[in-house]
């Protein structure tokens, strides 16, 4: 299941006298990406680099060395979120050099952990979807129901005993096809 951002996340760090500010965001757009880079351009305008990575809704992906030499920052930092399984986010490190080169393994290593460091100060979590159903069913078949919902980990919400049982649940949408597929009760769609 892939992870999101809740929160924006900030991380600082010196390497021989270079510092590197990590902040990431969640984001939904690449007009939102792009939001977020000018923003921090602009707040940090004095620094040497702001570095890029990002990835949005509809394969969108991107990333930005920002004159570093070439792989040594911009894929560093998307890496980080790409391993971890994170989607639709935005990094960006800012660089304010030190006088001290650090070599092509320094700035991997310096970029990295400005962005991991980004990362989990925002706190991924688990992306869950889910879909409402109202399902009816006659009083004789309410155990054989409950069953199948348990076997398919559907969550009941309420259930309302009338002339029939209506159960309203949650489905996470990974499992909606199989909770649909061959049910043997009359169930709905609820749209939130």
């Amino acid at each position: 299941m892939p992870l999101i951002l809740p929160n924006q996340g900030r991380f600082e760090l010196e390497e021989k006298r270079s510092r590197f500010i990590g902040f990431c965001a969640p984001v939904s757009t690449e007009a939102d990406a792009k939001e977020v880079i000018n923003t921090i351009r602009a707040a940090e305008q004095g620094a040497n680099h702001n570095v890029f990575a990002y990835s949005v809704p509809g394969n969108v992906i991107r990333f930005n060395d920002d004159g570093e030499p070439g792989g040594t920052a911009g894929m560093p930092v998307l890496n980080v979120f790409q391993k971890a399984g994170i989607i639709d986010f935005v990094c960006v490190v800012t660089r304010y050099f030190g006088g001290t080169l650090l070599g092509a393994g320094g700035l991997v290593r310096a970029y990295t952990k400005a962005a991991k460091g980004a990362m989990e100060a925002a706190g991924p979590i688990e992306q869950v979807f889910s879909k409402l159903y109202r399902v009816t069913c006659d009083y004789s078949q309410f155990d054989r129901v409950k069953y199948n919902f348990d076997k398919w980990e559907v969550e009941i919400l309420d259930v309302q005993y009338t002339e029939i049982c209506t159960v309203y649940v949650r489905v996470m949408d990974l499992l909606a096809e199989p909770f649909l597929d061959g049910a043997f009760y009359e169930r709905e769609e609820i749209i939130e």
